[in-house]
């Protein structure tokens, strides 16, 4: 039937393409985001991007790809060492000689950021309005390592490569065929890579969410979506869900973490320093006053926020600030009593924490009472472990932190709790280097992925939430306390089971999508506008191609068998009558 023909067919180029091609299936693309005035990030063409490997071996090296390589345009493997802002920007002014370039995460170099000096510095507090001397950083460069290659805008696709194995396979690749040497010329075939990611958006976000807006199909295409998520969020006391706006006679004490992290290949982001340090010391506060205030219960409530999108312009906390300012959260700002926030805690110079507040507002007496007050609580609550609480300059602005969207909305008494008196000690502050290893999270060898889960680490004692965030996420524990629909994102092989059981909590999430979305406005310079390009597939994939010369002799030879047949054909078209008729015998004919 042609229902079976059309499976022959299919099964016909499906063994085709496997014996040409030979799929990458462990790799994560840099991908296209886009805010109110511009686009950053990758992009391949709509049909891919065509390139012979050539494997980087030195900044030297480039000038084989970019100026002498007779075989444009290359496709570029460089290892971890070698992936910087310098080399970057020379392959992007080089565009039309490089189809594009794929990372091989490997060894971590001494200092790695490719986020900006100042993150954040359009949507914090410290604007020229608030305090024009303390305006983008101007007393204190917070990331000083940072090179902003995350913030720019490339031509051509960037891979990293996850599997170990599928690298070994493309070097000996490059090695069997295109690596050239004593000068000689190359032999063909060649190894060549094809890599797939073509985004959707173009421009910036007004003009993708316009584009969306305007799909009339029945089955409409999204050209972006907004960045955002959930913010995760807990009273020690419950108030009623439902009942939104102030609360008399309630005093709050929000202690806030972010939850999220950026790196340039956004979904190789671990945080492990800037984002997990913060909140699973936040998690392990909230287990140990949860327990306290059940049998002393305090004056104040305590709210645990945890929020998303912070790395992207405060998304998630400036949309906590705008509900409770329009009655849409269970309390609002004049409830809030006080701040405390834990940012990045894990990478200590000694053994101290660092204490930060805002110069600002406490100019305002009574808030300056207030955090005297706080700072001498948290130094005191020291006493008798091997850590000490030390209040900065009074004159130093905040560092990055969602407490700076609660700024500027009030003044309210607030600390950001710190492992950095002045800029980060962070030395790889949002990049895939800020991982487990960098917090020296390492697990004896003969260890399994059980026994792992239950070691105590010289890194801390919450050794169990350090391992699921940063190490092995689809461990039993995890497991136990996830929905059974939600463990798919679990993303490692499955190991060892136990049974799940059930929670009665008052955890609640809330969205944490930027306010200028629901507004509509997509040139909001109050709130985060940042969205991300959607895309039809992502593929890597190498090949052996052959050179120029064969493939126009084989074209040539195709030519010219099509043109022979076709003449053939016109010949034996117009003689049929003659080539296939029967000879006739004459009717007279005797035997």
């Amino acid at each position: 039937t042609s229902l079976q023909k059309l499976v022959t067919s299919i099964k016909f180029c499906n063994s085709v393409a496997q014996k040409i091609y030979v799929e990458l299936n462990n790799t994560v693309p840099c991908v296209r985001l886009l805010n109110a005035t511009h686009q950053i990030g990758c992009q391949s063409s709509i049909s891919g991007d065509t390139g012979v490997i050539h494997v980087l071996e030195s900044e030297a090296d480039l000038e084989w790809p970019l100026s002498k390589g007779p075989n444009p345009p290359y496709m570029v493997l460089l290892e971890s060492s070698l992936f910087t802002k310098s080399i970057m920007m020379k392959m992007k002014n080089a565009s039309s000689r490089v189809a594009g370039v794929v990372v091989v995460p490997k060894t971590s170099p001494p200092e790695f950021s490719p986020h900006t000096t100042c993150p954040n510095e359009n949507t914090g507090v410290y604007t020229e309005t608030y305090d024009h001397n303390l305006a983008h950083c101007n007393t204190t460069v917070w990331n000083p390592r940072g090179n902003g290659l995350s913030y720019e805008e490339f031509d051509f696709p960037v891979f990293s490569l996850k599997e170990d194995n599928e690298t070994e396979v493309i070097k000996q690749c490059y090695f069997d065929h295109n690596r050239v040497v004593n000068g000689s010329g190359l032999q063909y075939p060649l190894c060549a890579m094809q890599l797939f990611s073509h985004m959707h958006a173009v421009t910036d976000t007004a003009t993708c969410m316009r584009r969306s807006s305007m799909d009339f199909s029945t089955s409409p295409v999204m050209v972006c979506d907004p960045l955002g998520g959930y913010n995760v969020c807990a009273f020690i006391r419950p108030y009623n869900s439902t009942a939104f706006g102030h609360k008399e006679n309630e005093s709050v004490v929000i202690a806030a973490a972010r939850l999220d992290s950026k790196a340039f290949f956004l979904e190789d982001s671990t945080g492990a320093e800037g984002s997990v340090s913060g909140f699973v010391t936040l998690l392990a506060a909230a287990q140990a006053l949860c327990e306290a205030t059940q049998e002393a219960p305090r004056t104040r409530n305590i709210l645990f926020a945890f929020f998303h999108g912070e790395v992207f312009d405060y998304i998630g906390s400036s949309r906590m600030v705008y509900d409770m300012k329009n009655n849409m959260f269970v309390i609002d700002l004049d409830n809030v009593h006080s701040i405390l926030e834990i940012g990045q805690v894990a990478v200590r110079s000694g053994t101290n924490l660092f204490l930060h507040s805002d110069p600002v507002s406490r100019r305002n007496n009574t808030v300056h009472d207030e955090v005297t007050n706080l700072v001498k609580n948290l130094q005191s609550s020291t006493a008798g472990l091997n850590f000490s609480f030390v209040e900065t300059d009074f004159s130093q602005p905040l560092p990055p932190s969602s407490f700076q969207r609660f700024l500027r909305a009030r003044a309210i008494p607030g600390i950001v709790l710190a492992d950095h008196q002045t800029d980060f000690n962070n030395r790889y502050y949002e990049s895939f280097y800020d991982n487990a290893a960098h917090l020296n999270l390492t697990y004896p060898s003969n260890l399994s992925p059980e026994e792992q889960l239950e070691f105590v680490t010289d890194t801390a004692k919450v050794t169990q939430m350090l391992y699921g965030f940063l190490v092995r996420s689809n461990n039993s524990w995890f497991q136990a306390v996830m929905a059974p629909e939600l463990k798919d994102i679990l993303r490692h092989p499955l190991t060892t089971q136990r049974e799940s059981f059930c929670v009665r909590t008052a955890v609640r999430l809330v969205k944490a999508v930027s306010p200028a979305f629901d507004l509509g406005d997509y040139v909001s310079k109050e709130y985060s506008t940042w969205t991300k390009s959607q895309w039809k597939f992502i593929k890597a994939r190498i090949f052996l191609v052959a050179s120029r010369d064969l493939e126009m002799l084989t074209l040539g030879v195709g030519v010219a068998v099509l043109f022979t047949s076709l003449l053939v054909t016109y010949f034996v078209s117009t003689k049929a009558d003659v080539l296939f008729s029967s000879v006739r015998e004459p009717n007279n004919a005797a035997y």
